[in-house]
């Protein structure tokens, strides 16, 4: 396991030497130590270039200087990945409610304890690369979403473009109204795609061939009933300009969002049967 770097910001020089001896007795690495808040960002943006960002820095909040701690390490927070120990001598509310806003990872108070000093380090240190493990892995998490977006995007695209320019009618009626069609189906019965999406069952008998009306009102009376009927038949429609036409259609019993619909196709075969 490597060790876990610390920068130090304390104001008090004694104070300073004393934990950075201390801490390396402990087997940790100290990267540099400062007393002053300008010097501190200075010190860990070189450090930041160098590929050496430290992970723990251990704040005094009270520092020389025109910047506090607070201040301070609210600075390293926003510019780099640094894991905040604040050190102070005093327990304050109004110096908690400030620097609660920071989400430090840990207070020491003065006189340092080290033996907790140790422990508090550990456990940010921990806190800081799981953060780290969990930040990675939701950009990893959103690249693959972005992914599969993108690869749902171009199959819908192409989905698109091939149900856009089929040369077969495609459709889905529930509730004997037309949830979605093709621009294929509204050219074969001659109106526009969103005249069509109007038409009701009722709507579409009423372009049938007079002989073949009570075929098909026959067959929708018997699926309704939950008879048997024929998926596939050939009828004749009248199209908007009173052009007579001949169509193979299929339909076949089908779930849209939930719900009981029927998908059915419509064939154009009229230039067949005027070539017989």
């Amino acid at each position: 396991m490597s060790q876990i770097s610390i920068y130090i910001v304390e104001d008090e020089l004694l104070i300073s030497a004393s934990l950075k001896s201390q801490l390396q007795q402990f087997g940790y690495e100290i990267y540099g130590s400062s007393i002053r808040g300008e010097t501190c960002l200075e010190d860990i943006a070189e450090l930041s270039r160098q590929g050496r960002e430290p992970e723990i820095v251990l704040m005094d909040i009270h520092l020389r200087g025109e910047m506090d701690g607070i201040e301070t390490a609210k600075l390293i927070i926003d510019k780099f990945n640094c894991a905040i120990i604040f050190l102070t001598g005093q327990s304050s509310k109004e110096i908690y409610e400030r620097s609660f806003k920071i989400k430090p990872f840990g207070y020491l108070l003065k006189p340092i304890d080290m033996e907790q000093t140790k422990m508090t380090i550990e456990i940010a240190s921990y806190q800081r690369n799981l953060e780290i493990e969990n930040t990675l892995y939701q950009k990893d998490l959103e690249a693959l979403l972005e992914k599969r977006s993108q690869e749902n995007r171009e199959l819908m695209a192409m989905y698109q473009t091939i149900v856009d320019n089929s040369l077969m009618g495609l459709t889905i009626m529930q509730n004997e109204k037309f949830v979605f069609a093709n621009n294929r189906t509204a050219e074969i019965f001659g109106y526009s795609l969103e005249e069509f999406l109007l038409f009701s069952l009722r709507d579409i008998i009423g372009l049938l061939h007079p002989e073949d009306q009570e075929l098909v009102i026959a067959h929708s009376q018997t699926r309704q009933g939950g008879g048997e009927f024929p998926q596939n038949k050939r009828i004749r429609i009248f199209t908007r300009d009173k052009q007579l036409k001949y169509l193979e259609t299929h339909v076949k019993d089908v779930q849209f969002k939930g719900k009981p619909a029927l998908h059915q196709t419509f064939l154009d075969i009229t230039d067949f049967y005027n070539a017989i």
